[in-house]
């Protein structure tokens, strides 16, 4: 808190020694802005005069263009993802996940966050990933099925899209939802 006498000595010698009005001091002048200020929040007015607290800038994240896309390092951003013989490579990550002639498809198959399921279309077996492996953290699949007459996969939401299911494609025939019961959600 400055002090009174020297703030008045520091006025007059900005103003070339001139006797000026005497003014209220200032510790007067904030006790009182602080007093209304206080009456003002209690009786509940003024509220709306309030400046709401800055929210940090939104993360700028990069486009991506490409059909298949998941946030695989849990940065906020999505991540392109392609499939090609057995190789995942989602972002900077590359993964072996299954082999020749298998699809993927991503999608919330625990209600959670997008991760990987995979057709062996060969044998008609699925699998699901409940996340996303890290370098010394590997994560099993999940056998959720095997769909006879397999051809392709596709993430089918349900609960306003918060979950999937796994609808496979078959040769003949309607597809087939799996697993037949929901996991969460």
């Amino acid at each position: 808190m400055p002090d009174p006498a020297a703030l008045g000595s520091w006025r007059r010698r900005a103003q070339g020694g001139r006797e000026r009005r005497r003014r209220p001091p200032l510790v007067a002048v904030l006790g009182t802005g602080l007093a209304l200020a206080g009456a003002l929040a209690l009786s509940g007015a003024g509220t709306a005069a309030r400046t709401p607290p800055a929210s940090p800038a939104p993360r700028l994240c990069p486009a991506v263009a490409s059909a298949l896309h998941a946030d695989v390092d849990g940065d906020g951003c999505e991540d392109e993802v392609s499939f090609t013989d057995g190789v995942l490579t989602a972002g900077p990550v590359r993964m072996r996940v299954g082999g020749p002639g298998d699809q993927v498809a991503l999608g919330r198959w625990t209600c959670g966050p997008v991760t990987i399921a995979l057709l062996r279309a060969t044998t008609g077996e699925v699998f699901r990933f409940d996340g996303w492996a890290t370098q010394g953290n590997p994560v099993a699949a999940a056998d959720v099925g095997r769909v006879d007459g397999a051809v392709s996969l596709r993430a089918a939401p349900r609960n306003g899209g918060r979950c999937d299911d796994i609808a496979v494609a078959r040769a003949t025939g309607p597809p087939v939802l799996l697993p037949t019961q929901p996991v969460a959600g």
